[in-house]
Parts: structure tokens; sequence; C-alpha cells
């Protein structure tokens, strides 16, 4: 490594001030008056060395629980004075130090020069005393030299008992929804405990309990809307991508699946979050000018993935070889036999996908993932270049489903597409592995039966590859917990895909039940790995902030779209077929060096970087979810926010212009947002740095309580505890 060491104990300005100092307050070292302060930079530092402190106590996390390690936090804060100071602590409570809880902090509290905030973690004990009641800790400042005391200066923490049979905790549950779902929801202003409704239902549930109970519920699908919106769309002024509102609709759990159904629907968040996965694993999009112009046809695709979230791999290969969007996405629609004489070849592009994207990978893998060798120890290839001109044979003569002559219109999107055997290259073929199809005789009429025993005989065969359990439960993983999975939690998935317990193969409930019950998933001690996580995919960004403000409109509609804008994404709107990201993707940088990789970061750039924070400033957190407006405000999708202005001014000034106060601490609100944002996980430092800057918007400013809900959100979620998910 190379280090450059530069003086810093120089007073360049020559105001009595070294550099280092001035740069610890915020000054500026080549000026004596920083930012044009009538008052010299080293009276202002003198002063605020000698002011009085003042010391009290802030609760930043105040719920603990015996088997979740996340500590109780309290702050120890002083205004006024930024001499070194000693406070003296007391703790107290019925928990007992050292048996229920640990800390390492002893009193008294030390503050260096300058620091404003000390904190005190406190570290849950876990014990096998399964009938003990709920206990509490609290903390007091006492009295001391060189400081007063602050209004608050006692709190209380509560840490509650926990058995190996105990539900999930409150943070426990934020954390799987945040995997599991699109993050935990807004809790009612009603709920005398504050918490989300469907996060209670993980507590209550426990996670098996949630995950069996998402499985019961009815498939949510995206292409009811879209068929209704193709009749009344246009005449309501429902203009925009209307799969993409359906979409929002599904994720957000609207009622019904169209406006005008007769009944309603649950919400099936587990489902809508694997389909969301699975489509980027097996990719369709509409930036193709032919499937851009059809909704119906893109939702209908999108369905497949909602339909085998929890049903059987094969059957979802299956479909996806079969269905027309993907013919015309990878091409292989229309595509016919052979025939040199008219210069007439197979189209190779779905038969080389089919196998590198959406099953086997490019290179042969053991089941945990890694990579097979020989004997010089390099990569073994899954397949070549005579296996995917094979395979091309296989996907020939098909055309759309509803078709009566092998043609290209009409174009039926919303049918399986059809096999002509006079169009199907019916002589024998060598798959994959060795596999022999026999040459077969066309079938009478137009069923095309020789040609899909071929094509069912290739899914099968691609399907039992011993890779696709690791290749696509891998990603999987990538998808739902953790970029790095190690290798035990890949093999631990891969044996649930071989095998779901009763001897069936590919069973996706077996999978999604692994993945999120793994205890590599599960285990809080993952919080505290710097290799553990994923980045949240930027699009998913505003998906979570969505749920956790019960983001609507007056219309009960979603009429969202175009977030590829700012984010570079939308469902069923990647680049290519390789996705927005490749699952191999490695930023250059410390990352690259570990050897490990962190997908999303592909689609991270100077102008997203940017414009993606920027959207929740200017638009989401106080106008509308819409990129780009609403014209009708009946159409706005806004976040609900009276809930978290109540913690900021009293309930009967919430819509006043310029509330007069008082100003209430934003301790809870930052707590509230930690929860359904980070699911707990916001740093002291982090939580320090938006306290003390909603702490600088008062009255009597307009809608200075609007103002600071706004930073506080925007300080979270572009903070590093909302983007990368632990």
């Amino acid at each position: 490594s190379f280090y450059r060491l530069l003086v810093d104990d120089v007073d360049t300005d020559g105001d009595g001030l070294l550099d280092w100092e001035e740069r610890a307050l915020g000054f500026d070292p080549s000026t004596s008056r920083s930012g044009r302060n009538d008052t010299p930079d080293f009276t202002r530092a003198t002063n605020a060395m000698n002011a009085p402190s003042v010391v009290s106590l802030g609760l930043l996390d105040p719920l603990m629980t015996e088997r979740w390690p996340d500590p109780g936090l309290v702050a120890v804060r002083r205004t006024g004075g930024l001499k070194p100071l000693t406070v003296n602590l007391a703790f107290g409570g019925t928990a007992t130090q050292g048996e229920d809880y640990t800390t390492a902090t002893v009193a008294p509290i030390r503050f260096p020069a300058g620091i404003r905030e000390v904190w005190v973690e406190l570290l849950p004990v876990a014990d096998t005393n399964d009938s003990e009641p709920t206990e509490t800790i609290t903390l007091t400042v006492q009295a001391g030299t060189g400081y007063s005391l602050g209004a608050s200066n006692t709190v209380t923490l509560t840490l509650e008992n926990e058995t190996e049979t105990s539900g999930p905790s409150a943070k426990a549950a934020a954390r799987f929804l945040i995997q599991a779902s699109f993050g935990p929801d807004q809790a009612s202003s009603s709920k005398p405990d504050a918490l989300p409704s469907n996060l209670d239902s993980v507590k209550q549930l426990g996670y098996a309990g949630w995950i069996e109970d998402q499985f019961g519920r009815p498939p949510g699908y995206i292409q009811p809307w879209v068929d209704w919106a193709a009749i009344y769309g246009s005449d309501l002024q429902l203009y925009g991508n209307w799969k993409e509102f359906a979409w929002w609709g599904r994720a957000m759990g609207s009622p019904k699946l169209r406006p005008d159904a007769a009944t309603n629907t649950v919400p099936d968040p587990l489902r809508q979050r694997v389909a969301f996965a699975l489509s980027e694993i097996l990719v369709v999009s509409d930036r193709p000018e032919q499937l851009a112009t059809e909704p119906v046809g893109m939702a209908n695709y999108y369905d497949l993935m909602i339909r085998h979230a929890f049903g059987n791999y094969r059957d979802l290969l299956y479909e996806v070889a079969t269905h027309p969007v993907m013919g015309i996405y990878l091409s292989h629609l229309g595509n016919q036999k052979a025939d040199p004489v008219r210069k007439i070849y197979p189209d190779e592009n779905f038969a080389r996908e089919i196998m590198q994207l959406f099953s086997i990978g490019l290179w042969e893998l053991n089941p945990d993932g890694t990579r097979k060798l020989d004997a010089q120890g390099q990569p073994i290839p899954t397949y070549d270049n005579r296996d995917i001109t094979e395979l091309a044979r296989v996907f020939t003569g098909f055309t759309f489903g509803t078709n009566s002559n092998f043609s290209l219109y009409p174009r039926d999107f919303t049918v399986p597409m059809k096999c002509w055997d006079a169009f199907h290259d019916l002589g024998a073929k060598t798959l994959l592995g060795g596999l022999r199809l026999p040459a077969r005789p066309a079938s009478p009429g137009n069923t095309g039966t020789a040609g899909l025993v071929d094509v069912n005989a290739a899914v099968s065969n691609l399907f039992a590859h011993p890779n696709v359990g690791p290749f696509v439960g891998k990603q999987l993983i990538q998808r739902l917990v953790t970029s790095n999975p190690s290798t035990g939690y890949v093999a631990r998935v891969a044996a649930a895909f071989a095998d779901n317990g009763l001897g069936t193969r590919g069973d996706m409930k077996a999978v999604v039940k692994a993945i999120l019950m793994d205890p590599e998933a599960r285990d809080p001690g993952m919080l505290q790995s710097p290799t553990w996580g994923k980045l949240r995919e930027p699009f998913l960004r505003v998906v979570n902030f969505a749920h956790a403000f019960n983001a609507a409109s007056t219309s009960g509609y979603y009429p969202l779209d175009q977030f590829t804008l700012d984010h570079g994404q939308d469902p069923l709107n990647a680049p290519s077929v390789f996705n927005f990201f490749l699952p191999a993707h490695s930023p250059p940088g410390p990352i690259t060096q570990l050897g490990l990789v962190a997908p999303e970061f592909q689609i991270i750039n100077a102008s997203s970087a940017i414009t993606g924070p920027n959207y929740f400033w200017d638009d989401a957190i106080l106008g509308g979810l819409h990129t780009q407006g609403a014209g009708n405000p009946n159409y706005a999708v806004r976040a609900s926010i009276t809930n978290e202005l109540a913690m900021i001014v009293p309930a009967a000034q919430i819509q006043a212009d310029v509330p007069s106060g008082p100003a209430l601490d934003p301790d809870a609100l930052i707590r509230r947002l930690d929860l359904v944002l980070t699911g707990g996980t916001l740093s002291p430092p982090q939580f320090q740095i938006v306290r003390e800057a909603l702490l600088r918007i008062n009255p009597p400013t307009w809608q200075w309580h609007r103002e600071r809900l706004r930073l506080a959100v925007y300080l979270i979620v572009t903070s590093p505890d909302f983007n990368v998910l632990r």
C-alpha cells in the first residue's frame, strides 16, 4: 500500500487555530472568518468550548429481545460546551446488569473535546427462564461537575423475554419482510404498539407459518387489470404502461384484480416478490417495439412468474419456452427447419439463452455452486456450439397459437405458441449430455404433436441437469437475501431444488422456503458480517418506500411507470436478456479485490447516483410517486404521511402551513422510520446526523413540519443503512 502523510498542525490563516482543529470544527482553515461570519473563528471556538453544557438522554432503540443480539441504544447528549466532559450515569430497572444484559459502557461517561453524543449499547443475554416477565432497564444522568441536567435525564428500555419457540421480534420480523416481500407497511395510528400489521402477522405466525400462509393465498395476476384497461383505460385517461400500473397494484396489495371484479382478493406479497425475482432470471423486455405495444401479452408472460412462483420450475421453463412473448424476444417464433437451398437455418438465440441464462449456465457446477474443474484445473463448459445448433433444431415450427396457418399474423400473445410439424425439424437429434431424440413422423393436421414431443424432451433434459438447482437457486438467494451466499447456503437450497423431501424435483415452494428459512438468512449474527447482504435494487427502494407509507391514490389505481428514467429499472424493461445487472458483476475496488460480487452496482452510475436520491427529495416524499407528475389529481399516488407528521407537531396543527408547535422530539419519528425502512439497523451516527439536521428546521418557517419529515426520510433512504440490506 502507498500512504501519503500531510503535515496538518499548521495555522494557515494565522488565527490561532490549527488547520486540523478548524476542519474538526467545520471551519475553513484558509480564512480567519469562516463563512464570512462577523465573529473570528478563534473567538467562536473559544466561546463554544467554554459554554455551559446541558446533558440529556435520548432513546435511539428502546426495544430489546433476549435472542436478537441487536443492542438497545441510548444517546447521552450535550448541548453548549465542547470541552472534554465527564458525566455521571446510573443504571437501574428490573433487569440485572451482567445477568439479563451486558454493556461495554462503564460509568462515568466521558465526552472527548467537540463530541456532542456518546452512545450506550446494552446487549441482551438469553437465558433458560422461559416464564420471566418483560423487564426494564433505566439509565439516569446524575449531577456532576461542568454540566447541568436537561429535561430528559432518565430513559427506560424494555427487555422482552424470548424462548426457543417464541415468535420473531419486531426487528427480526422487519428484516424478514424486507427479504420476503416489499418491506413493512405503515402502522395504523390506532394501534397501541405502533407496529405495522404485516409485521405483526410475522410475529404471530412465525417465519414458517407466515410462509405457509402465503403459499395458500390465491395468485394475484396482473393480466386482469390490463385486460380491463385495454377496454376502459383510454376513456378514463389512464395513459401509460398498463402492465406497470397492474404490477404496482399487485405489489401494493390492491383489493381487486381489476376494478370491476365482483370479489376481493387477499394480498400475496411473497408470491409477488418471488415472481419479480424470477422475471429477472427468465428475462423478456418491452424495449423492442414489437413488445412495447403488447401490454396484455407482456402481462400474460409475467403471470407465468406469478403462477409458478410456488409451482414447479420445470413447468415454468416449458411455458416460458412456448410463450409467444419469449418467441418474439428471443426470436424462435417463426423459426423454421433448415433448408440450405433457400438459405434458411434455425435461429439459435433462444437455444443458447435457455441454457446459458434460464437453466444450467456456462460452467459445470458442484452442488454448492462452485465450478467443477478438469484435470488441468480449468472450468468445464456445460455446452458447446454443437449443443446450441442441435437444440435450435428443437425450437422450430412455432407460430402464434390461434393461427390457422404458419404465419406471423394475426398475433395472439395470450395463448402458447403452436408447433407446426411441417416446419419443425423432425430429424434425429443429439442433445446435451448425449440425449438422443429419434426421427419422428409428422403428426396429422396442424397439431404439432411430434414437435412438442421434442420440446418436452429438451426441456426435461435441461431440467434434469444437476446445474439447475445451484444455478437458479443461487440467483434467487441473490435477489432475495444476499449477494454472496456461502457455498453451504447454496448447497442447501440446491438440495431442496433436487428433492423437496417427497422425491419431487424443482418444487419452488421448497426452494423459496429453503432460501428464507436458511440459518444464514435468519441468523442475526450476519448483521455484523461486512460481506453479508446486498445492495437494494434501485426500483425496489421506491416500492419499499411506498409500502412504508401505504402510498395510494384516491382513485385506487396505481398509474406508475417510467422509473427507468431515475432509477434504471422498471418491471419487464431490462436493456437485454442479461437483465438490468449480471449476477456475477463485481464493481472495481475492494469488492473485486475480495473476490465478491455486488450485482446491483452495475446500474449505479454517475447519473443514477444523483437522479435516484433527487427523485425522493423532489417527488416521492411530499409530492407523488410519479416520475413526471400526475395529470389527473385522482391518479396521483402519494405517500400517507399524517401519522409521521403527528410525531413532529401536535395533531391539530398538521394541516397548518406554519404550525406554531411546539416541535416534538424527533427521536420517536426516527425510530419509526428506522423500523420500517431499514429493519431497525440505522446506525447511531446516522441517527445523530438525521436528528441534528431536523433540529435546524424550526418554526416559524413555511411548512417546517413537512420539511422536517422530508429531510428525515431523505437522509435515511439515501443512507447506506437503507440501501444495503443486511
